[in-house]
Formats: structure tokens, C-alpha cells, sequence
């Protein structure tokens, strides 16, 4: 289903591309600029993927800033997306 974005209302929705999508075996997801990531072994996969991804601090509960420090680039790196 499409939806409109902020400043969109009074006009038509533009087109968008499918975010997921499956090569041979494999699940890739694009994000805006083009960027690739994958691959995963399932749709599933590459949906948890692009949530942590996008929402990358909704996961951590440690007691230090999730960005910025040598253990957060430790964790980011330990969970490579």
C-alpha cells in the first residue's frame, strides 16, 4: 500500500521501487542514494536487516551513547547489517 510522505497530500503519489528484492537464492535491500546490502538467505532476513539498519538505537540498551564511542564501533562492527 502507498502512502503518502510529508508534503505530499495534495498531490499524486509518486512511484516508488520495492525496497526488497531477490536475486537467484539471495534477498537484497536498497536504501535512497542506491546503496546495496545483502545478501541474505531470506526476505525475513533482509527485513530485520533494514530495521536495524534504519533504527539502529531502538535495539541497544547499554549505558553509553550508541554512536561515537570505541565501544559502539566495536558493537556496530560486531553487527554488521
Amino acid at each position: 500500500m502507498q502512502q503518502y510522505r510529508r508534503g505530499e497530500e495534495e498531490q499524486p503519489i509518486p512511484p516508488r521501487a520495492e525496497r526488497f528484492y531477490k536475486l537467484g537464492d539471495n534477498w537484497y535491500f536498497n536504501i535512497r542514494g542506491g546503496k546495496v546490502f545483502g545478501p541474505y538467505s531470506c526476505r525475513a532476513e533482509a527485513e530485520n536487516a533494514v530495521e536495524k539498519f534504519l533504527n539502529p538505537a531502538r535495539e541497544y540498551t547499554g549505558n553509553v551513547r550508541p554512536f561515537g564511542s570505541l565501544r559502539a564501533r566495536r558493537w556496530r562492527n560486531a553487527h554488521k547489517f
